[in-house]
């Protein structure tokens, strides 16, 4: 019996003897490859949500100008937008624009009709410097209170 319990004992420290971890070397060469993985694709990822992050601020502006001209139209009113200085104001209302979108200064009134009173800078740029400098220019119609979208 005690003969039983010694082998016993002696075969427990030997397999604990042979179940080996990593060393420390292997360990940092892991993490060092993973860490750069990261690194490498975090910077693709910050890119892409820059460039997405100005194409909605783009997609929100026209909504906020087609918005305008429907209010004008539907309260009967002059409605405003104009941009100074990277701000965009509309009746009162500040809007801002953030680092990945430059815009031009315009300064726009709607009739209550809906079609622009200003002939005073009828064209809109806006810069996207995170798109490849991407420029979309919006040529106001005169009358129409429509405009015309160009992209380059």
């Amino acid at each position: 019996m005690r003969i039983m319990k010694q082998l016993k004992i002696k075969e427990k420290r030997q397999r604990f003897q042979q179940t080996r971890g990593f060393t420390v070397f292997e360990s940092l060469l892991v993490l060092t490859i993973t860490c750069s993985f990261i690194i490498l694709f975090e910077t693709n990822f910050r890119q892409t949500v820059h460039i997405i992050r100005g194409e909605l601020f783009v997609l929100e502006f026209e909504n906020k100008l087609k918005h305008q001209q429907s209010q004008a139209i539907t309260r009967a009113e002059v409605r405003k937008i104009s941009t100074t200085n990277n701000v965009i104001s509309l009746n009162g209302e500040v809007l801002l624009v953030p680092k990945e979108t430059i815009f031009s200064d315009f300064d726009i009134t709607f009739n209550p009709n809906g079609n622009i009173q200003s002939i005073k800078r009828a064209k809109i740029v806006v810069q996207l410097p995170y798109h490849d400098n991407q420029t979309i220019t919006y040529q106001l119609q005169l009358g129409s209170g429509l405009y015309k979208k160009t992209t380059s």
